[in-house]
């Protein structure tokens, strides 16, 4: 059964925005390179390599790039809610996230292999946000 959890790389220039967007899933956005402010409504949040948030369900945000960036997305569906955070929560990136991200980008996502590597993620996120 494949884990519900997708996950994208996203590039942005320097200055470049997205739009304002409502996401129907929970997201972790890992900041792999360059600084990036986040707003959400009127707060602004910025954030530089090896730094993640945790934008919980039916949030709206939207990104602005400060330099040149590159950020990963893992994206959780809203059955995956056990355990995961219900609010906002920004933290240092552990070190295996990144690893585990460099490797789903070599394999097919709907392997076997694929679905392993979510599933630690995913165990990766709990552990991230275990506090919260």
């Amino acid at each position: 059964m494949s884990l519900p959890i997708e996950y994208t790389r996203l590039n942005l220039l320097v200055a470049e925005k997205t739009k304002r967007q409502r996401q129907y899933k929970a997201q972790l956005l890992v900041i792999r390179s360059g600084d990036i402010n986040i707003r959400l409504g009127k707060t602004l949040i910025t954030l530089n390599q090896s730094q993640s948030i945790w934008l919980p369900h039916d949030c709206l945000y939207s990104v602005e790039s400060l330099a040149t960036s590159q950020i990963d997305i893992l994206s959780f569906s809203a059955r995956v809610t056990i355990g995961l955070p219900t609010r906002l929560y920004q933290s240092t990136t552990p070190s295996l996230l990144p690893l585990l991200i460099d490797e789903l980008t070599t394999i097919d996502k709907t392997s076997v292999p694929a679905q392993h590597l979510f599933q630690v993620c995913l165990d990766q996120v709990h552990k991230l946000t275990e506090h919260v």
